[in-house]
């Protein structure tokens, strides 16, 4: 009697294996791209620095994603690549730290070659440009994004 997977078996086994394998992945959700208010509503959530800072120039959080939003449709294919790239590595690195979103963003800034985060200083320039656009217009005039 012989023990182990013949090569029988082991075909059979390999194929109900893809068979499973593929079967998980026909049935794992599609990732969904997120609207710019989603995006820009996940990145603020909880920041209380940024909140602060802006009411400072009474302005607001929905106020900061709105301009976002009208800043964001302006933007080319690249830029909004790596902003939303940013974004995401952002809220990645905020989660569960207590830290802004400026902490986050200084971190990054330090690490100029992109070794530790994945952003060169000229692609987080890149990325982070509309942001600080959108945070500059929600300072300056909210009224202005909320009519674009």
């Amino acid at each position: 009697m012989r023990s182990g997977w013949g090569p029988g078996l082991a075909r059979a086994a390999a194929l109900i294996s893809a068979a499973a394998f593929a079967s998980a992945c026909a049935s794992a959700p599609v990732e969904q791209a997120q609207s710019p208010l989603a995006m820009c509503q996940a990145l603020t959530s909880g920041d209380q620095d940024l909140e602060d800072r802006l009411a400072r120039s009474n302005a607001s959080l929905e106020d900061f994603c709105t301009c976002f939003v009208a800043v964001e449709a302006g933007i080319d294919e690249d830029t909004r690549a790596d902003m939303q790239a940013l974004m995401a590595t952002i809220m990645d690195m905020r989660e569960g730290t207590g830290r802004s979103t400026e902490d986050v963003a200084e971190l990054m800034e330090d690490d100029r070659d992109g070794s530790l985060y994945g952003f060169p200083e000229e692609r987080l320039k890149r990325g982070a440009q509309p942001i600080e656009d959108a945070l500059s217009r929600a300072r300056r005039d909210p009224e202005s994004c909320r009519a674009s």
